[in-house]
């Protein structure tokens, strides 16, 4: 799981509204309406959620709890979404605790707690990923067929927290059958269908959700990360940047995005943002030692990768960006060093691999180059850039047989590669 918003689950449409669910483009409405009707809390839950689903989670605060202390606001059904949605904004916030007080201290009517408070503190569960909690308070507020719709979201995201893929499905459908309008199961069954393979069904939920919630910051992140780099990706996360300026995670995409297009400069806005928001999220140093680097700065990109690698030592990503500053400049045995360590950390990822034998085959160590590219084919035959590696460094001790050999299954391997330069070096070996 992620940060807090990933549990931000839904309050009861039928009481909140659909207007309830603007970000930061709608904030000035939700105010203006809020402070035209001083004393409906309604009107104060409605701005709150808007406050808080934007990032500004003390503001949120601070109105949900002037609407708790309104005439209508302190009993009730209201009293409960109030006290919820302040719950969530302490979610988001990284509070427990306070999430927790904020649960309990819904309203209880005679001798037994509301449904609702198992709900929350259910969510409240997931914050510290502890879905056996979470599941005992969602068992609570889904008792005797009560259809909780906020119950049912974070039971399947307990089960996903338990690698119960097939439950956590299950779970996420019951719930879009009982509350189709709302985004929140769509996005997680979407996310929950992509990781498990099911990309063209994943995304199709996820487009659903973010029809459902064209505002909201959340779905479009989800939908833009699931994309290639391309400028549907770039619109999707520059949306849910705009309606949640502080989402970390999206500014991280849309740098890494940007990256990919060519785009430097909004590239560099985006992780110099991500860093002024979060200085203990070693994924934002990555990001920014990557555009150092296509910048032509791998001392920079040095820098950041220490950085990372300060938080998280065994960090894979930070290790690569380590051994990509060397070879960027020209410390072959570092850079091998490194490629060399990346991989020991992360063995499902061919990349420091195929760099490792791209960089000895440039620096002219080819049995290197090759014994790298051998490995990397063997570990990962259907990988096309490793087939190529192999090829180059084949090819360079005049191995010319083999090198086509290599080539060929390059052309009929998976993964990202230059065909036409393939097809180029085949002719050239003839």
């Amino acid at each position: 799981m992620r940060q807090g918003f990933v549990f931000a689950l839904v309050l009861s449409t039928a009481l909140v509204g659909r207007a309830a669910l603007a970000q930061e483009s709608q904030l000035d409405g939700r105010k203006a309406a809020s402070r035209a009707a001083p004393l409906d809390p309604r009107a104060a839950l409605q701005y709150g959620i808007a406050l808080r689903r934007a990032g500004h989670l003390d503001a949120a605060g601070q109105e949900l709890r002037r609407g708790l202390g309104l005439p209508g606001g302190g009993g009730g059904e209201m009293e409960i979404l109030l006290h919820f949605e302040l719950a969530r904004t302490a979610i988001d916030r990284h509070d427990f605790w306070g999430a927790m007080s904020a649960c309990r201290s819904m309203s209880t009517p005679p001798a037994t707690p509301p449904l609702a408070s198992h709900a929350c503190m259910a969510e409240d569960h997931l914050l510290w990923r502890r879905a056996s909690e979470a599941l005992v308070e969602t068992a609570a507020a889904l008792a005797n067929g009560n259809p909780s719709y906020e119950a049912k979201v974070a039971e399947a995201l307990a089960f996903e927290l338990q690698v119960k893929d097939a439950e956590a499905e299950a779970s996420l459908r019951e719930a879009i059958a009982w509350k189709p309008e709302a985004w929140e199961a769509h996005v997680w069954l979407g996310r929950l269908l992509v990781r498990t393979l099911r990309h063209d069904d994943g995304v199709a939920e996820l487009r659903r959700a973010v029809a459902l919630d064209p505002d909201g910051p959340e779905a479009a992140f989800e939908l833009a990360r699931t994309l290639p780099a391309n400028p549907e990706a770039v619109t999707l996360l520059e949306k849910a940047v705009r309606e949640r300026p502080s989402y970390v995670l999206a500014l991280l995409r849309l740098a890494e995005v940007n990256l990919e297009l060519g785009r430097l400069a909004p590239a560099r806005e985006a992780a110099d943002a991500a860093i002024k928001l979060t200085k203990s999220e070693p994924s934002a140093y990555v990001v920014t030692g990557r555009v150092s680097l296509a910048e032509g700065k791998p001392d920079l990109a040095l820098s950041a990768a220490e950085k990372a690698l300060h938080l998280v030592p065994n960090s894979a990503r930070a290790k690569l960006l380590v051994a990509d500053a060397y070879a960027a400049k020209g410390d072959v045995d570092s850079a091998v060093e490194n490629y060399q360590a990346t991989y020991w950390l992360d063995s499902s990822d061919a990349t420091p691999l195929v760099r490792a034998s791209v960089v000895c085959h440039g620096a002219g160590r080819d049995t290197s180059a090759r014994a790298f590219g051998e490995r990397v084919t063997h570990d990962f035959p259907q990988w096309a850039p490793g087939w190529v590696a192999l090829g180059d460094a084949l090819a360079g001790q005049k191995e010319i047989a083999r090198a086509r050999a290599a080539y060929d299954t390059a052309l009929q391997a998976t993964g990202p590669i230059d065909a036409e330069s393939v097809r180029a070096k085949l002719t050239a070996l003839r």
